[in-house]
């Protein structure tokens, strides 16, 4: 799945995946940062999203929606898979061997 598609945007999907992939809350400037984006423009994105989604509190930004967290965790998952397998993949391609880490196989 695109996220660009689903979000509208790449700032857009990359600020919700930021959000999303911590408990604390996080500045506009650091979600900018994180993602490679101009700060004013994840400002103005938070600042229009409905606010069952996300909330401005004192520290920073959180996304309060659990449903939507747990969405793009999943997918940040999935993605966090395929990254190792075409690693692996790779790796074993040039006949070294993965190194078995974070419980993987």
């Amino acid at each position: 799945m695109h996220d660009e598609t689903l979000f509208g945007s790449r700032v857009r999907a990359g600020a919700l995946e930021t959000l999303a992939s911590t408990s604390k809350p996080l500045t506009a400037y650091r979600v900018a940062k994180v993602i490679g984006a101009q700060p004013i423009q994840v400002l103005t994105i938070l600042k229009t999203l409905e606010p069952d989604l996300v909330q401005r509190t004192d520290e920073g930004w959180v996304l309060k929606s659990d449903s939507l967290r747990h969405f793009l965790r999943e997918e940040l998952g999935r993605r966090e898979m395929e990254r190792r397998t075409e690693k692996d993949e790779l790796l074993t391609r040039l006949r070294l061997r993965p190194r078995l880490e974070r419980g993987r196989r």
